[in-house]
């Protein structure tokens, strides 16, 4: 199973050329097959460097997994450069058609959100994160997920205890936003039951941080 051809933009950029900037809208994310590619935010004014790519490496589908949101870095050509360009709507048949990718995708995702905000020098809410990670599965078509892979990711991605991760879930299943199941092979699942009670939860908690 892979992306169509026709979704499929082969670009190329000359060394310092600006991929994409921080705070622009993308519904695009891209394959490094050649050159490099610095990611960066603004920190307090000052450029914070966050990685440096080389290929093969996928970047600014971040964009397409929060849906309608804005770019929340900069990626720059440090030297020429050749990207594939893939559209959302090829990325997201390319998910929801791959079962196997989606616990590596919690990995990635949990992972993002952690480097994001520890090289922003913020500290990760674990109940908003978890909300996060958990609802961008499930706007993707996946609400049937692995217990321990997913409880094993979350755990690494925000440096925590596993009982800590655990008690978030627990109140989830409590509010009835998720469920624990056991399939057939008699392993534990989690299953997403309320996406939109998801995102307002997240909602609710990083307004209430804010205030």
């Amino acid at each position: 199973m892979g992306l169509h051809r026709n979704a499929f933009l082969v670009k190329n950029f000359l060394k310092y050329s600006v991929i994409f900037g921080e705070g622009s809208r993308g519904d695009t994310a891209y394959l490094l097959q050649e050159g490099r590619v610095e990611i960066s935010k603004m920190v307090e004014g000052r450029k914070k460097v966050l990685a440096i790519l080389s290929p093969v490496s996928m970047f600014g589908e971040m964009a397409i997994l929060l849906g309608d949101e804005r770019r929340t870095a900069t990626a720059v050509a440090l030297e020429e450069s050749k990207v594939v360009e893939i559209q959302r709507h090829a990325f997201e048949d390319y998910i929801r058609q791959s079962p196997p990718m989606i616990n590596s995708l919690v990995t990635v995702l949990v992972h993002r959100l952690k480097t994001a905000t520890v090289r922003s020098l913020h500290v990760p809410n674990l109940f908003l994160g978890v909300c996060q990670t958990l609802a961008l599965m499930a706007r993707h078509g996946a609400t049937d997920l692995n217990y321990l892979d997913t409880l094993a990711s979350l755990t690494a991605a925000f440096n925590v205890a596993k009982e800590s991760v655990e008690a978030v879930l627990s109140t989830l299943a409590e509010d009835g936003i998720v469920a624990f199941e056991v399939d057939a092979q008699r392993e534990r699942r989690i299953v997403i039951r309320q996406t939109e009670a998801l995102v307002a939860t997240a909602a609710a908690r990083r307004k209430a941080a804010q205030e």
